[in-house]
């Protein structure tokens, strides 16, 4: 059995953290806000239902970075992407080459910022990785109870330097089985995250139920004209992966591999895909749909994209139309190139750098 600590104390976060109490590993469980620890505590542990059914027993929880840790073998990093900015030059003080740190899910550059805080702070790396996405697709349905409607049967996961897959591959399967697949590197695994691609229209082209809190499930707003417009902007991410010399899946790959969707129109996909959880839409226009998959999805992609001379018409309206209707400056609050340190670059070092954490 090992000792894993899962910072971000969310719907990801307990769902890992109850799964790997019910397996038997050592688990500490860390927040920075002590709230979050209260009906865990209250209850004595977490609930899980689903595809994993069972009362797993309170995990070590604490509200010390440090204390969550040291001696851990493991340390994923399941906090939202806003917040791996703030962790990544936290865990960069504190972590140990001999230790696997992982971004699940990671969004675009989430590894490579956390190897530019251990360059910075002039430490030699741990081993870094992220997915795609979460293997966990869950949601918190009541006080330290987390329904997880699946676990993917495969994600894929990149490291840097992306030599070292296969050993964060090896030592993640005790924990996770061969959930995850080997995904070449940081690049393609970070162009692969999809949120973005299945959040934002359905969200945007929908915005008055948004705006009522109606809550209806998010697949039954993608019309078919809605799933053309999904189509389209994925069409837009893999013209920025093409134009960066990698490969990445489109969406509907993904919910082949994700869910085992493989026949049907796009919105017949999206309902065998989604329709199992019917997790609702956006209840307000400070839901991570928008203050997540915008600045560190579209905005990112955009950003890259910008500096290689590749315009990404749909993404940047979709920014646009989406910063108007928040309220928001998406593009001064993201991750863009000036943020991963590659203002100015060109897609061979732009590769380069997610590959192996190294930038000009």
């Amino acid at each position: 059995m090992g000792i894993i600590a899962i910072v971000g104390a969310g719907n990801v976060g307990q769902a890992i953290a109850g799964h790997m109490t019910l397996l038997g590993h050592e688990v500490r469980l860390y927040s920075r806000w002590e709230r979050d620890f209260e009906a865990i505590t209250s209850t004595g542990g977490i609930e899980l239902s689903g595809d994993v059914e069972g009362r797993a027993a309170k995990p070590l929880l604490t509200t010390d970075l440090v204390t969550a840790v040291r001696g851990a073998d493991t340390i994923i990093v399941a906090a939202p992407a806003f917040a791996h900015a703030y962790f990544s030059e936290q865990l960069a003080a504190l972590l140990e080459p001999g230790q696997l740190v992982v971004f699940q899910p990671g969004v675009l550059g989430s590894s490579l910022e956390l190897a530019r805080h251990f360059a910075l702070a002039q430490r030699r790396p741990c081993l870094i990785a992220e997915t795609a996405t979460s293997l966990y697709t869950c949601r918190l349905r009541g006080p330290a109870k987390v329904f997880i409607g699946a676990i993917k049967q495969a994600v894929p996961l990149a490291t840097i330097p992306h030599a070292a897959c296969q050993e964060a591959l090896a030592r993640l399967s005790p924990y996770f089985g061969n959930r995850y697949v080997d995904g070449t590197d940081t690049l393609s695994v970070g162009l692969g995250n999809c949120n973005a691609i299945y959040h934002v229209p359905p969200a945007v082209l929908n915005i008055k139920t948004v705006e009522d809190s109606a809550k209806l499930p998010q697949h039954t707003l993608v019309t078919p004209r809605i799933a053309e417009v999904i189509n389209a902007l994925d069409e837009e991410r893999l013209s920025l992966a093409e134009a960066l010399g990698v490969k990445t899946h489109s969406f509907w790959e993904f919910l082949a591999t994700a869910y085992g969707v493989t026949e049907g129109s796009h919105v017949e996909r999206i309902v065998q895909g989604y329709g199992r959880q019917a997790f609702p839409e956006p209840d307000s226009l400070t839901h991570r749909y928008f203050t997540e998959d915008i600045p560190f999805g579209l905005v990112t992609w955009n950003s890259l994209a910008k500096q290689i001379g590749l315009p990404l018409p749909l993404t940047d309206a979709f920014i646009r139309i989406s910063g108007i209707l928040c309220g928001a400056d998406f593009e001064a609050t993201g991750r863009t190139a000036r943020v991963l340190g590659l203002e100015g670059s060109d897609p061979a070092s732009v590769k380069a750098a997610f590959l192996n954490g190294v930038t000009r």
